[in-house]
């Protein structure tokens, strides 16, 4: 009985707003239901860190120096010591070039022979704090600010921003010895700085040689000593979660982009200036035949002036054509016959 004269009241002396909160309720009546919440991201992120030696005072400076500024409150616990966050693996590599050297030794296809000061792994922590570095880590930060694996992706390229101009290789062995400066010769294993597999990442920086102008000339030919050169990369390695960066002879390395191949994807090979001795260029010519094994074969050709000479590369089939600037092309089995050694 009192619905009715308060409805009349409502509408006697509200009608001039009435139109709107019909407008108002039907809209709202009328209208979709609000989308849904954006989903929680699937990946927190990194967390970045570094494994360092050295006196704890320059440990901790070296440390404060690589902070990125951010929360480390959840990282987990491993070797070494968490330095912060990115939410991207691009910002996660960027990390891992800036500290991982210097500078940049120079251009990994460049045929001259130059011996150019080469870069100190871990950059000036060493010289400003006397901190060696060991390996830079990269774990995955979980949305809840814990761990996750890192799922890293088979294709290289794919870790590198477009501003970090690396090179993607290979190693060629199983393993080697990565180490912390070039030389004239392979280091005996027991002064290596790490250990490459082939299992993880590689990544060229840059080249370069690295000379003795005292070796003997060759076993059982008289003759005054003669220069030899040994080329190298400059290159950082992932294993699991350390990069870790150092220097490996070029002819362990396969650049991906400089396979050539044939029809198919198999046989495949690949030319590697590898060092000198007296006026001679010594270059690896690698190939992964068609049962998929790996067979090496030196090849020799007259230095330009102080540079390898130009080469190039071709595969028809099961056969690969060499030819260096100013000589007749060579023509090759890509099989184990280029395993064999000259009697």
């Amino acid at each position: 009985m009192s619905a009715r004269p308060a409805l009349r009241r409502l509408s006697s002396r509200t009608w001039p707003i009435a139109p709107v909160l019909c407008a108002l309720v039907c809209a709202t009546a009328a209208a979709e239901p609000p989308p849904p919440p954006p989903a929680a991201p699937t990946s927190g992120g990194y967390w970045l860190g570094a494994h360092l030696l050295g006196p704890g005072p320059g440990v901790l400076a070296a440390t404060e120096a690589m902070s990125l500024g951010t929360s480390v409150e959840g990282a987990p616990t491993s070797v070494g010591a968490v330095v912060g966050q990115v939410g991207t693996i691009h910002d996660a590599m960027r990390f891992v070039a800036r500290w991982a050297f210097a500078g940049v030794a120079g251009a990994a296809r460049d045929r001259n022979l130059r011996q150019p000061p080469a870069p100190v792994p871990g950059g000036d922590l060493l010289p400003t704090h006397g901190a060696v570095l060991v390996a830079l880590t990269v774990q995955g930060r979980s949305p809840e600010g814990g761990a996750r694996t890192v799922q890293w992706p088979k294709e290289q390229s794919e870790l590198l921003p477009p501003d970090l101009p690396w090179i993607p290789a290979a190693l060629v062995p199983d393993r080697a010895p990565l180490f912390a400066a070039p030389a004239a010769r392979v280091p005996p294993t027991g002064e290596r700085f790490a250990l490459a597999r082939r299992a993880g990442s590689l990544f060229v920086l840059g080249a370069l040689d690295r000379c003795d102008d005292r070796s003997t000339p060759r076993s059982g030919v008289p003759g005054e000593p003669v220069r030899t050169c040994l080329r190298w990369y400059q290159v950082v390695v992932r294993d699991g979660e350390r990069f870790q960066a150092g220097y490996l002879p070029a002819f362990q390395v396969a650049l991906v982009d400089d396979w050539r191949r044939g029809q198919g994807a198999l046989p495949r090979a690949q030319l590697i200036a590898s060092g000198t001795r007296g006026d001679t260029a010594q270059f690896v010519l690698l190939a992964r035949a068609r049962d998929n094994t790996v067979h090496r074969l030196t090849l020799e050709a007259p230095l330009t002036g102080d540079a390898f000479p130009e080469a190039t590369l071709a595969v028809d089939g099961d056969w690969a054509e060499v030819r260096f600037a100013g000589a007749a092309p060579r023509r090759i089995a890509l099989d184990a016959t280029m395993d064999a050694r000259p009697r």
